[in-house]
């Protein structure tokens, strides 16, 4: 299998496992999208990337000078594409600094999120919802004033707001064909799911979408055409415990994890959908690079 996890939480896991994780999951045939879930966050993940590829050319280069014998030094895993998000769980009151950085981000990379809304009543007392469509507006305004050559991949988190996130869409004028609108983890209601494919958006299905009656049914009807896959693990930020845990273990284990999510999330759906494993695959594998490019995978 060679895809691509289009919403990856990397900045999760422990930067000693960063680098190690990269080289795994590679010879699992799979590439990953950094989703963050802040824009300064974004930048601190960008910074450490730069740090551990310095640092990795560094070792490497030493190895091949002081070395005495014939050594083939390991290559620095090259930094994943970095998606800035602004996630409605993190959003607080006094955002313009996060805005600011949201917009800086734009010039060096044209993947953005997680973003999106969240209206489940757990998420509205810390974060209410007058809020979270402020910032999501502003965004958006950000997101039709910038220039790319390439269209801009949105992944867009929605809890009880997918109507929402539409309507916000189209009244900043949000351009359709400089944008590409990536649900995930969909769980909107089916006249949602069809105004977002009328739309020009995918779905990217987890194997947690296919635990309920309603992702199944959705990824039966979704043109097969708009189909994306992603894990959306870790499902949480490394602990202090795993931090210090081997980087190599670490990295081995999670690796194999999203391996084998990507390709229960690809027998499941071709077995929902009638058709053959490895024709879904192809499918799926045409609509990442029409989205994502081939150099992401």
């Amino acid at each position: 299998m060679n895809t691509l996890d289009t919403h990856f939480h990397y900045d999760f896991l422990p930067p000693q496992a960063r680098g190690p994780f990269l080289e795994q999951i590679a010879g699992h045939g799979v590439g990953i999208i950094a989703q963050t879930l802040t824009p300064s966050g974004f930048l601190d993940l960008e910074e450490a990337e730069h740090a551990r590829l310095a640092a990795d050319a560094s070792l490497t280069s030493a190895t091949s000078v002081t070395s005495t014998t014939s050594v083939t030094a390991a290559t620095p895993a090259a930094a994943p594409p970095l998606s800035v998000g602004y996630h409605p769980w993190y959003m607080t009151p006094d955002y313009g600094s996060e805005l600011n950085v949201f917009a800086d981000a734009l010039s060096r990379t044209r993947f953005v999120g997680e973003i999106g809304l969240d209206f489940s009543p757990r998420r509205l007392e810390p974060v209410p919802a007058e809020l979270q469509m402020d910032i999501l507006r502003q965004l958006f305004t950000i997101l039709q004033g910038s220039e790319s050559g390439a269209p801009t991949v949105l992944s867009i988190h929605t809890v009880r707001s997918a109507s929402q996130v539409l309507d916000l869409a189209a009244s900043c004028g949000l351009d359709a064909a400089a944008t590409i609108p990536v649900f995930h983890r969909f769980a909107g209601t089916s006249d949602e799911l069809t105004r977002l494919i009328r739309a020009g958006g995918y779905i990217s299905v987890s194997r947690q979408m296919l635990e309920s009656k309603r992702g199944r049914a959705y990824v039966t009807q979704v043109p097969a055409d708009r189909l994306l896959l992603e894990t959306d693990l870790p499902s949480e930020p490394a602990s202090a415990d795993a931090s210090a845990g081997p980087a190599a273990d670490v990295a081995g284990a999670l690796a194999r994890g999203v391996a084998e999510a990507l390709r229960s999330t690809i027998g499941e759906l071709a077995q929902l959908r009638g058709i053959e494993e490895a024709e879904l695959a192809s499918q799926i594998d045409h609509n990442t690079i029409r989205v994502f490019g081939a150099d992401t995978r």
